[in-house]
């Protein structure tokens, strides 16, 4: 799993490329939550490179969205996948995340 940043104006976007799973959960949330203060206003999750994600996974990026909005920060997913589309479908949270249905 890596995690890249790009900084545009007011938007921070997180770029994932790789699996987002039960085996990379602890690494992922470090590399997220390590210097949160220094994002955007607004927080993107670029999930486009993502090769799978489970339930620990969609667990993550709901306790992202929830860190985040209590920090008042904007967090949603820019880019997807299909199969990232399809897990966030099947579990009902991908209108949590701004995504179309």
């Amino acid at each position: 799993m890596n995690i890249s940043r790009k900084k545009s104006k007011d938007t921070t976007t997180l770029v994932f490329e790789g699996d987002i799973t039960i085996y990379y959960v602890a690494q992922i949330k470090n590399e997220l939550f390590a210097d949160y203060e220094k994002l955007g206003d607004k927080v993107a999750l670029d999930l486009e490179g993502v090769t799978e994600i489970d339930t620990a996974g969609v667990q993550l990026l709901l306790f992202a969205k929830k860190f985040f909005t209590s920090a008042h920060r904007s967090l949603f997913i820019s880019k997807s996948n299909e199969s990232v589309d399809t897990v966030l479908t099947v579990l009902d949270v991908k209108p949590q995340f701004a995504l179309a249905a």
